[in-house]
């Protein structure tokens, strides 16, 4: 019977506890730690960041599926950091960072709308990425490292053929052609 209430006691006082604490938990967006909703864009330079850098690392990968030398070591280092990163990825976009407007020259953030329409989409891309990454870290001979090297580009290449505004290259216009280039060149 003693041990019976000690436990009711215990259950209601961890209860308690609880719902106190619960009761303090704030709203979502009320504070700070909220920026997904407070400062969106802070998001947007923070998966930008992410993503320059995750290129960064993958450079050397790339290189080496086209012949240029590499230690092995280094290849698989990288292609673990970008594993790791990239279960980041999916976290860093909140509907709230769904800012892309096409009517802009340079918008706030290249990822397109369709993210937050097919989200699970965009996260399983993202998690076979990982997987893929992960894969290639633990790869040893040359032409092994360098078919995971090129595995893994092509999950990269797969999302953001989905998800990521395309390049579109300056066409060349008439006054770039003609400018004057002597006009606003010092004369010796």
């Amino acid at each position: 019977m003693k041990r019976r209430c000690i436990r009711g006691a215990l259950f209601v006082a961890t209860a308690g506890l609880l719902s106190t604490a619960l009761g303090q938990a704030r709203a979502p967006g009320d504070g700070p730690g909220w920026t997904g909703i407070t400062v969106p864009q802070e998001v947007i330079e923070a998966r930008q960041a992410l993503m320059v850098e995750m290129e960064r690392l993958m450079k050397p990968l790339d290189s080496f599926t086209i012949g240029e030398p590499a230690d092995p070591a280094d290849l698989r280092s990288s292609a673990l950091t970008v594993s790791q990163m990239l279960l980041a990825v999916p976290h860093l976009f909140p509907p709230t960072t769904n800012l892309y407007d096409p009517t802009v020259v340079e918008p706030k953030t290249l990822a397109l709308p369709p993210i937050w329409q097919n989200f699970a989409s965009f996260e399983a891309l993202a998690v076979a990425a990982e997987a893929e990454a992960g894969k290639v870290a633990k790869m040893n001979g040359a032409e092994e490292l360098k078919a995971g090297a090129l595995a893994l580009r092509a999950t990269c290449d797969a999302c953001h053929a989905l998800y990521l505004r395309p390049y579109v290259a300056d066409k060349v216009k008439s006054e770039d052609v003609d400018f004057d280039f002597d006009s606003v060149l010092p004369k010796n």
